[in-house]
């Protein structure tokens, strides 16, 4: 019996699964169908069965993201492939462990008028880390341990470039299998991933650049908890403040933040950089959400910056001095340990105590604005979220509002957010695979239009009963582009960036299965955070987008007023 699909599907998966992965998202088709039946017989993967491959891609890869362990997605061919693409870079920038298995038709059918068949070699270019493209042998054509091998590789190159690989199965027909599926075959490979380490002669150079110096570290985004901590101690031994992104992971739980500047965001826009000036940089990571921190940065070339991270070049205004390319923790830790002397104890005070008045600022402003205002919002969820919980919020305006009016707090909470490519679609996907591979509370904050481009996850939602709550800043379209020159053209500017959507949120939600209803009020907010969901509901909250860049002002001119600025 040439049963070669499924001989290949079962060490494939098995594999993956030793390797450990333990969720994939599988859209439904016909040629995938040896993947979809193997990993419905893997008990160690828990199989999710999504309709839509884009919305499939971007829930595995929220899983990935939550989990920090690689996530699997896999589809059939033709355009199916095609629209996992947005998810594949969103991984690749925001370098998420993404496995991307594609079936296809064998090469014989290629150009040939066959139903269903595109040219997938390769389809998503240099999103991919790592791609492959294979027809799947008959036995005995290859060696057994073949399909064992390429899992390996695939888990590694994800997890070693943090990001997606691709994997291109050509099956033949039957794609049934004729019998019990077969057992794996060959031993599953060790992979062992080490860590780069710094060489100790940069360590010691860099080290002597900063010993003594008025610096700064600007920690952005990290899903290894290790580099937070080791943040954390590089900031104690250098006596430099931090500005942390909201997904930093600094902001929340069981560090040290005695250093770690509260409204980092709005000081950064409101002139402190300017009063305080660092005299050199130290940053960690990708660039923070903060744009005015980056344009200040951007503008001050002459202020040293080194930048630690494990890869890449992030350096989009080029004003990197030194680039250091090692595993950013075991960097990190090798500056505190190197015996520098501390800036001097009242250059952190003055920072923390911008910080505090920074903070109080935002706080009072907000709360004297009638409720609801974005950002008021977005405090109202941030105050609301128990302990052990994961904050999915939407790029645009909701990652900007969480950055703006987080304060730090000891409960133990994940700030996550789609900032790779910073784009809105998948967003509802990403959250929902994030309360699949969460152990916890998951709560999503998005704007209307997140909502509405990926509406058909709702329907996941419902179907899968996964728990998870949405709150949905209804403003009735793109808030965001009211802070940008575009808003000086009202002639073309609702018709094609405000862009008035004119859904009924709760009313869709409803009919989609969704337990949906409008906040009235401040309390209905924090209730609904606080309560933890049996599955999923969305609440939404109307504000007014056009009165929204007066908020931001008026907050911004308290947190002037409050530094000793121009109210």
């Amino acid at each position: 019996m040439d049963d070669r699909n499924y001989r290949f599907t079962s060490s494939l998966v098995n594999a993956l699964a030793h390797l450990g992965v333990r969720h994939a998202a599988v859209s439904p088709g016909s040629r995938n169908t040896p993947m979809s039946m193997t990993l419905a017989a893997e008990p160690r993967i828990a199989d999710w069965p999504i309709l839509d491959e884009r919305s499939a891609g971007f829930f595995a890869l929220g899983t990935a993201k939550a989990s920090g362990r690689p996530a699997l997605v896999t589809c059939t061919s033709g355009t199916a492939a095609a629209e996992l693409h947005p998810a594949v870079v969103e991984a690749r920038y925001g370098r998420v462990p993404l496995i991307v298995v594609t079936a296809d038709r064998p090469a014989d059918l290629w150009e040939a008028g066959a139903p269903q068949t595109v040219d997938q070699r390769g389809i998503y270019g240099g999103a991919a880390l790592w791609s492959h493209d294979l027809d799947v042998p008959a036995p005995g054509d290859a060696a057994p341990g073949l399909p064992a091998a390429l899992a390996a590789r695939l888990v590694a190159a994800s997890l070693r470039g943090r990001g997606p690989v691709h994997l291109n199965l050509r099956f033949r027909e039957p794609l049934v299998p004729e019998g019990p599926i077969p057992p794996p075959e060959g031993p599953v490979p060790v992979v062992d991933l080490g860590t780069a380490s710094p060489p100790p002669a940069a360590v010691e150079e860099i080290s002597a650049g900063l010993s003594g110096r008025r610096g700064l570290i600007v920690a952005g985004p990290a899903h290894d908890p290790a580099v937070a901590a080791a943040t954390v101690r590089a900031a104690a031994a250098l006596g430099f403040p931090v500005l942390a992104d909201p997904q930093s992971g600094l902001l929340a739980g069981g560090h040290d933040r005695a250093l770690v500047v509260a409204a980092g965001y709005a000081l950064a826009q409101d002139g402190v950089l300017d009063r305080l000036a660092p005299e050199a940089v130290l940053r960690v990571g990708p660039p923070c959400v903060s744009k005015p921190l980056t344009t200040w940065l951007a503008a001050h070339p002459g202020v040293p910056q080194v930048h630690v991270d494990d890869e890449g070049w992030r350096d989009p205004h080029a004003t990197v001095s030194r680039a250091v390319r090692a595993d950013a923790a075991a960097t990190l830790d090798a500056i505190a340990a190197a015996g520098t002397a501390p800036a001097p104890a009242s250059w952190a005070e003055a920072w923390q105590e911008a910080g505090r008045a920074a903070s109080g600022a935002v706080r009072d402003a907000v709360a004297a604005l009638p409720f609801p205002t974005e950002p008021g919002v977005a405090a109202a969820v941030a105050e609301a979220l128990p302990d052990g919980s994961l904050l999915y919020a939407a790029s645009s305006m909701p990652i900007r509002d969480v950055a703006l009016t987080f304060a730090p707090t000891p409960r133990s909470i994940r700030i996550a957010s789609n900032r790779g490519a910073n784009g809105i679609d998948g967003f509802v996907s990403s959250a929902l695979g994030a309360a699949a591979a969460w152990d916890g509370p998951v709560v999503a904050l998005a704007g209307d239009l997140s909502a509405v481009h990926d509406i058909g996850a709702f329907a996941t939602a419902a179907r899968l009963g996964l728990p998870a709550t949405f709150v949905v800043i209804d403003n009735d379209g793109g808030g965001i582009f009211h802070f940008l020159p575009q808003a000086g053209f009202p002639e073309v500017f609702e018709r094609h960036f405000g862009t008035p959507q004119g859904v009924d949120l709760v009313a869709l939600a409803g009919a989609l299965g969704i337990p949906a209803q409008r906040a009235a009020g401040y309390d209905d907010v924090t209730e609904s955070v606080a309560a933890a969901p049996d599955g999923p509901r969305l609440l939404t909250v109307e504000t007014d987008r056009s009165a929204n860049v007066e908020v931001h002002r008026r907050i911004a001119e308290a947190v002037r007023a409050a530094n000793g600025g121009p109210a």
